[in-house]
Order: C-alpha cells, then sequence, then structure tokens
C-alpha cells in the first residue's frame, strides 16, 4: 500500500541511460493561435467528451517491481442514467520502469478526441503511445518516439504549439536550471527552453520540493505555458511559476497553498472563462477537504468543502482532475480508496454525483498522479 503524501511519487525511477535523439513522423502542419484547436478532455479514453474512470494497478513501491502496470477504465457515459458504461482492462507499462503520461497525441476521433494510452520508458528514452482496446482486442501501439535522457522527467507534457495536440516534453535539470526540451506536434522540431532553477530547495521528504506540472493555457490562447511549483523548506508556502513556451520569459509568480497542509493539483480551468486557475485541496481544516480555487487574472478565490480530509496524508480521499460532467470546465473531484468510487461535484449544476470504479483495494487514481 503507498501510504503518506508521497503515494504521487510512484512513478518511475529513472536510471538507465538513454540518448535524446529525435524520431520525425508526421507531417507539417500550420496552427492558428487565435483558435484554440480541441484538444479533448482530459483522460476521456472512449471519446464521450467526459473524463473515463480510470484507476492503476501495480505502481506502487509494495508492488513487485517489474511487473506489468495494470489499467482499469470504466467509460464516463455522456448521458447521466444510461446503460453501464463499458470496462476495459488491459497490461500495458512496466512498474519501476515507466512514467505514465496518457494524453491526446494524435488529436483524431472528432469532435471529442480520445485519450492514448501512453508511457515513457526511461531506459530508452521512448514515448509508447497506443490505443484503447477496443471489444474484446488487447493493446495496440500506435507509435514509439524516442525522446529524452536519463534522469529526465517526462511530467511537463502539453500542447506548446496550439494544434490540439500534445508535444512530447521532457524537463531536464542542468546545474539546477530546468530545460524543457519540447518536439512540436505541428511541426517535427525541436526547442530547448530554459525555464526555472531549482537551486536552494531541499527534497519533499523535509518539507521542500519541486514539481513539473503539465502544461496549462493561462490566457486562452490555445497554447499551453510550463508550469512548474515549489515547496518552501518549511513546508509554508507552494510558489507557482508559469512561463512562456516559447520563449522561457516568466509570466507569473504566486504563492498559493501550503506543501504540508495541501494536495496542489495541477492549474487547468474550473471557472469557465478558458484560463487556468490554480487549485488546491487543504486537509487541515476539520473533517471535510477545502478546495481553494484561485482565479489568477481576476485575483479571486472560492473555497468548497468537498471529501473526507486526512492532515496525515495516509488514506483519504485524493483530489483527482478531470471533466466529469462534459461542460469543458474541471470539476471538483476526488477518488475514495475505501470504497473505490470516484466523487465529484458538477462545475455544470453543481450537484454532487458518483461513480464506482472498476477498481480494485490498491488501486491508485489516474487524476491523482500529478498532485504534489
Amino acid at each position: 500500500m503507498i501510504l503518506k503524501k508521497y503515494k504521487n511519487n510512484l512513478r518511475p525511477l529513472f536510471t538507465i541511460l538513454a540518448l535524446i535523439t529525435t524520431m520525425l513522423w508526421w507531417g507539417a502542419n500550420t496552427t492558428n493561435a487565435q483558435t484554440p484547436a480541441n484538444r479533448g478532455t482530459l483522460h476521456d479514453f472512449t471519446g464521450s467528451g467526459r473524463t473515463s474512470f480510470v484507476t492503476l494497478g501495480n505502481i506502487s513501491g509494495d508492488d513487485i517491481p517489474g511487473g506489468p502496470i495494470i489499467w482499469r477504465i470504466a467509460a464516463n457515459p455522456p448521458i447521466t442514467g444510461s446503460n453501464p458504461a463499458f470496462i476495459r482492462v488491459f497490461n500495458y507499462g512496466i512498474n519501476n520502469m515507466d512514467a505514465i503520461v496518457p494524453e491526446n497525441y494524435s488529436g483524431t476521433d472528432t469532435p471529442n478526441p480520445r485519450t492514448d494510452p501512453t508511457v515513457w520508458r526511461a531506459g530508452i528514452g521512448t514515448f509508447f503511445v497506443a490505443q484503447t482496446p477496443i471489444g474484446t482486442g488487447g493493446i495496440t501501439i500506435e507509435r514509439a518516439v524516442q525522446w529524452g535522457q536519463q534522469g529526465d522527467n517526462p511530467r511537463g507534457i502539453g500542447d506548446y504549439d496550439g494544434d490540439g495536440r500534445t508535444d512530447y516534453t521532457v524537463v531536464r535539470n542542468v546545474n539546477n536550471v530546468n530545460i524543457w526540451f519540447i518536439m512540436s506536434s505541428s511541426t517535427n522540431t525541436m526547442r530547448a527552453i530554459p525555464f526555472g532553477s531549482r537551486a536552494g530547495l531541499n527534497p519533499p521528504s523535509v518539507g521542500g520540493g519541486f514539481k513539473v506540472f503539465p502544461g496549462a493555457d493561462f490566457n486562452n490562447d490555445g497554447i499551453d505555458e510550463l508550469v512548474y511549483v515549489t515547496g518552501a523548506n518549511n513546508g509554508t508556502r507552494n510558489t507557482y511559476n508559469i512561463g512562456d513556451a516559447r520563449t522561457g520569459q516568466g509570466l507569473i509568480t504566486r504563492d498559493f497553498g501550503t506543501f504540508n497542509d495541501d494536495f496542489s493539483i495541477p492549474p487547468d480551468d474550473y471557472t469557465g472563462d478558458g484560463k487556468a486557475d490554480f487549485v488546491v485541496s487543504r486537509q487541515t481544516q476539520g473533517s471535510q477537504a477545502i478546495w481553494f480555487i484561485l482565479d489568477v487574472e481576476r485575483n479571486t478565490f472560492t473555497a468548497t468543502p468537498f471529501g473526507i480530509a486526512d492532515p496525515d496524508f495516509i488514506i483519504s480521499d485524493l483530489p483527482v482532475r478531470g471533466d466529469f460532467d462534459g461542460d469543458k470546465r474541471h470539476d471538483i473531484a476526488v477518488y475514495r480508496e475505501s470504497n473505490q468510487t470516484f466523487y465529484w461535484i458538477n462545475s455544470s449544476d453543481g450537484v454532487p454525483r458518483g461513480q464506482k470504479a472498476p477498481a480494485e483495494a490498491n488501486d491508485f487514481p489516474l487524476g491523482a498522479l500529478d498532485n504534489f
């Protein structure tokens, strides 16, 4: 069983040398950043326009190293109360070797592009992109893209060219400077963008820390910005750092939430203006967790009680990301480990909902992997 707040640090051990190479496999396309392309809904593996209910098995430190990662996916139907959605269970990836980084890399299946099951293997510096199995079929690998080397972090993926497809991205620490290596899906070209520093930060085990978040769009131009968060060495604050993905220029620096008290959740649009917001789930204010959502542009925030709080981060409702009602806004949502159920508040009408997942007792929700 994964314990404490760092159950989210079950990501792979990057221990094997790989060389950074470029595999060109898409024809060049043009993109119009003024009209954001349809990148699809986060973790929508079925094309319903809603986040699927997904848990992962055999990814904790208690599981057998080298064993297969087990994906359990239940579709989120587009109409509440419709027939039970199909369930897919398949093995894809290797425990303690692969980072789990599913996104929409292909841009197909409009009007609701599906998320591609994807892992990044440090040993060969390669993204493996697959299709969600249909019917009784097994996993099908669509492509293998070499990108990255030993010690790189693939969690900074995002759509950094505005074409609606996620770009293969790794973040490298070079003399305490963070460098985003981005392969543009629209032009098949690589750029290396320096942004931010890790100098002077203690590891998370002593209350400090550094975390690369997936990219997020803060100005609704269809192009993600670079995002990372740092935790103060005494655990008293977290600082969000937002940078331009083309120049590396710093755009936003903002203290929000604390390492000791909060789950910090990757920024996304919770308010419906098309612009990413800062979000934390505070675990120290009574029996309920409090979700604080900061509208960065307006500098206003809301506080919403939701989920069972656990100040020790031992076994709690885990905050998860996703748009579960299909209104193009992220919802306040948790995964309850005790009964393997997703709970969320529809951002469209404010109604709380719940859905049992096809999960095993020790599964981990995909939507919580990137929390800090």
